[in-house]
């Protein structure tokens, strides 16, 4: 019992002010690295995508500081607020993540089969796509960078405002996990069989059309592992409790330090070129060769739904090991 009445570990509040000022200064090279990129030398191109992508990482890494860090004053209610700002967070990013994927996704660019004409068309239309306001926003909340700089700001304005209700008036009914369940296997034996159907499709079709392509299955189909997995994760447990919240909060910060870790190693362009330059050509061959599985494997590791599933395993074994020693204890 004495492992879930452990609070959530945050580091000191100066920590929280050090970092603010350090993301002043990384603003201002970012700034200037982003106005002066095409004063840079065809031969110092490499250079350039180096120092953006470290500042990026470093970006992402002192965002991730602020987070976990004290307020000036840290009680009971600062907790509550936190808990409030985490989960409205969470919320934006599951929202934002269904917007990408309708588009562009996992499971959208395995929806449609690879050809030529095929690959030509969604080169088209993600042009477009890039105009349209909803998706670039919807794009920048889904990134761990923006998603965290939103959940800063629900903090600080939570506070002022007083938006410190208890974090049980922010979940879902227990019943709803059972519904998410049922959607998410659910879904993913329609999206198997979907497309499984569309390859004998246009296996045995010469000729495609952009509604062949581009149709309203291949749009909705994405969102409902997201949905499920929003049902899943923001449900109350049978029997809602402190000790509980306290798990969940602890449990959902591991995994949201996670992915953005994870985050910073899928700056693919980024590793490349400062192994480029800073070793030549010694292990290029060998980081080509590794390439794909690379991409895979963090992709993967990034795909909320599959993250979330995790999530909710882990969360379920504490949960049970908690009801153990309670019962043991009584």
């Amino acid at each position: 019992m004495k492992d879930y009445k452990k609070q959530l570990t945050l580091l000191p509040h100066k920590w929280q002010v050090y970092g603010l000022e350090v993301l002043v200064v990384l603003a201002a090279v970012f700034a200037f690295l982003y106005l002066n990129q095409g004063s840079w030398s065809a031969s110092h191109q490499k250079l350039f995508t180096f120092l953006l992508g470290l500042v990026d990482i470093l970006f992402a890494t002192t965002l991730l500081v602020i987070c976990f860090s004290q307020e000036a004053i840290e009680d009971e209610y600062t907790k509550s607020v936190r808990l409030r700002a985490v989960t409205i967070a969470i919320i934006i990013f599951f929202i934002s993540k269904c917007i990408v994927e309708m588009f562009y996704g996992p499971i959208h660019r395995a929806l449609i089969p690879q050809t030529t004409f095929v690959n030509d068309a969604k080169w088209e239309f993600m042009l477009k796509l890039q105009h349209n306001l909803l998706h670039r926003v919807a794009g920048l909340l889904s990134q761990p960078n923006y998603i965290q700089v939103v959940y800063i700001i629900l903090l600080k304005v939570l506070l002022h405002t007083g938006g410190g209700n208890i974090y049980r008036s922010m979940l879902l009914p227990y019943k709803c996990k059972k519904v998410g369940w049922i959607m998410l296997f659910t879904s993913f034996a329609v999206i198997a069989t979907y497309i499984i159907a569309t390859r004998i499709h246009f296996s045995l079709k010469a000729d495609f059309t952009m509604q062949d392509v581009f149709n309203p299955v291949v749009r909705i189909l994405p969102l409902f592992p997201y949905l499920s997995i929003f049902l899943i994760c923001l449900s109350r447990e049978e029997q809602e409790d402190e000790f509980i919240s306290h798990i969940r909060i602890r449990l959902l910060a591991f995994f949201a330090i996670l992915f953005v870790l994870i985050s910073l190693f899928n700056r693919h362009y980024f590793w490349m070129d400062m192994i480029v330059y800073k070793h030549a050509n010694r292990f290029v061959p060998l980081f080509i060769a590794l390439e794909k599985v690379y991409f895979y494997v963090l992709n993967a590791a990034l795909w909320v739904p599959l993250l979330a599933v995790i999530y909710s395993f882990v969360l379920k074994i504490k949960l049970n090991r908690y009801r153990k020693e309670s019962l043991d204890n009584d």
